[in-house]
């Protein structure tokens, strides 16, 4: 009996992932804000980040970490390691990731001349052009004004490189936040996240049972989150409830306010200024006497 025939590789999960990149991260020098403005776009976009890494500036280990997300998930975004310096290793780091080779780009050669004046051969400005040889150039969009961005997000395959300034990294990031969903998405409509919050004044281990049995009834159609906290005199756990059917979330919703201890979910206006000045605004115009 012949061997079997190999398997196919799985079919890539419509997920992203994100690689931060930085000693300055691992060593707490400079705070993780990336990461949490792109969880927050993503999510927002219909995209599910599964997996977020952290690495620092090692050309090997960066290369580990980019053939295996890049294996795994439909887009991989990593950020910092962009730049002139000697520490900046994330083009070597990709192309090593894919058996590729960094060669300076033409396209990127001439804009780094007009933005830093003629340089020579090694200079370590034009180290901003040397990019992986099957680089894709990716000019954002200005939402506001209509006007292409100067500067390109450099991709290779699925896997899109950002600069680690958050200033930088957010500008770029909304102006490409289009082409990345496509990536995700390619071939079918994303389906969209609907997400409910709950408010419980009751201890956490006091209503664990009922989680778990929420939990057991409606995953995976249901994502059930719980959050102790320990500062608000309002409430004393948040759960939230994510899905991708509004029904089955509202379900869920239900099942646990039907469920929890009498009177403790907690029903907390999120915006109360603007709640008040309404209802003065419309007491006012309704011409009742105060």
């Amino acid at each position: 009996v012949g061997a079997a025939p190999p398997r196919p590789p799985p079919p890539l999960s419509r997920t992203a992932a994100i690689l931060v990149v930085g000693d300055e991260i691992l060593k707490g020098r400079t705070p993780d804000t990336n990461s949490h403005f792109m969880c927050t776009r993503l999510r927002a976009l219909g995209v599910r980040v599964e997996r977020i890494s952290v690495l620092g500036d090692s050309v090997p280990a960066l290369a580990d970490e980019l053939a295996l997300l890049a294996g795994r998930h439909s887009l991989v975004i990593a950020c910092g390691g962009v730049g002139p310096t000697h520490d900046d290793v994330t083009f070597e780091a990709v192309a090593r990731a894919f058996g590729d080779t960094l060669v300076p780009n033409p396209e990127l050669v001439a804009l780094c001349r007009t933005v830093f004046g003629e340089a020579k051969p090694g200079d370590a400005r034009m180290k901003l052009a040397s990019v992986p040889s099957t680089a894709t150039l990716n000019y954002g969009i200005d939402k506001k004004t209509g006007e292409r961005f100067r500067f390109p997000v450099v991709s290779v395959r699925n896997v899109f490189l950002f600069p680690g300034i958050p200033t930088l990294l957010e500008r770029a990031f909304v102006g490409v936040e289009d082409l990345l969903v496509a990536v995700v998405g390619a071939g079918t409509p994303m389906a969209m996240e609907h997400s409910r919050e709950m408010l419980v004044n009751a201890d956490e281990v006091s209503i664990t049972s009922v989680l778990n049995e929420a939990d057991a009834r409606f995953r995976p159609a249901v994502q059930l989150g719980s959050y102790p906290d320990w500062l608000c005199n309002y409430y004393r756990v948040k759960l939230t409830l994510d899905g991708e059917s509004e029904g089955a979330v509202d379900a869920a919703f239900r099942f646990l306010e039907e469920r929890l201890p009498a009177g403790s979910v907690v029903r907390m206006e999120r915006q109360p200024v603007h709640v008040a000045a309404r209802a003065v605004y419309e007491l006012s115009g309704a011409g009742d006497q105060l």
